[in-house]
């Protein structure tokens, strides 16, 4: 193998070192480390959703493929704040939440508003069950925060949960979104499917190779 390659190769893996890092490693400020300092929201633009307000007034339905502008990378913000947030969450109630804002390849729905905020909020409203909310947050809007989906309950804090649609409540029930789902850094790691499998096998067998080329040259 040649110096240019091994150069190449070795600056490839700096570089997917450093990727992984920002994905994975908490911000200084984190103070509960279940979580990693990126997640990924992926699966809207399958199905129309019907966003609700923070005080569960129905809103304008989205359209699926308005919908697909929430899929992307959310990057947990320790200090995040919108002055609408206290509407949803109470101030005192604040250390019951992680913030996860839009960061890159989603967007907002409403553009024009002022201050508007796409955010992954990860609640205990209750402070006994746990779940993640879609929201988005603008300024002078008397709605706001929106919510557009929500996980279902859950006694432990997890992002491997099913979505749901949102409602005001009454006879109207929530819809699963079936393709929706968070994804982290660590689900590289989580060997659940054959392409992982088969991925981690080419890059053993190619270090395995490596090695020896580099045994023979020797």
């Amino acid at each position: 193998m040649g110096s240019a390659v091994q150069v190449c190769v070795a600056s490839l893996g700096m570089v997917g070192v450093l990727i992984f890092m920002w994905l994975a490693v908490p911000t200084e400020q984190t103070l509960d480390l279940k979580f990693p300092n990126v997640v990924i929201l992926r699966g809207f633009g399958n199905a129309d959703i019907d966003p609700i307000s923070f005080d569960n007034n129905t809103l304008p339905g989205i359209t699926a493929a308005e919908a697909s502008q929430f899929n992307g990378f959310y990057q947990f913000e320790p200090l995040f704040y919108h002055k609408s947030f206290d509407r949803f969450v109470p101030w005192e109630q604040r250390e019951k939440t992680m913030v996860f804002s839009c960061t890159l390849g989603c967007s907002a729905y409403n553009t024009t508003a002022k201050e508007v905020k796409l955010a992954l909020v990860h609640a205990s409203l209750d402070g006994k069950r746990y779940s993640w909310y879609l929201t988005e947050m603008r300024d002078e809007d008397a709605n706001s925060p929106i919510i557009y989906a929500r996980t279902k309950l859950r006694k432990s804090p997890t992002y491997r949960v099913p979505w749901l649609t949102v409602t005001p409540g009454g006879d109207l029930k929530p819809r699963d979104l079936e393709d929706v789902d968070i994804i982290t850094a660590w689900d590289a790691l989580r060997f659940d499917t054959p392409l992982k499998w088969g991925v981690t096998a080419v890059i053993v067998g190619a270090i395995v190779l490596w090695c020896r080329s580099k045994e023979k040259d020797d």
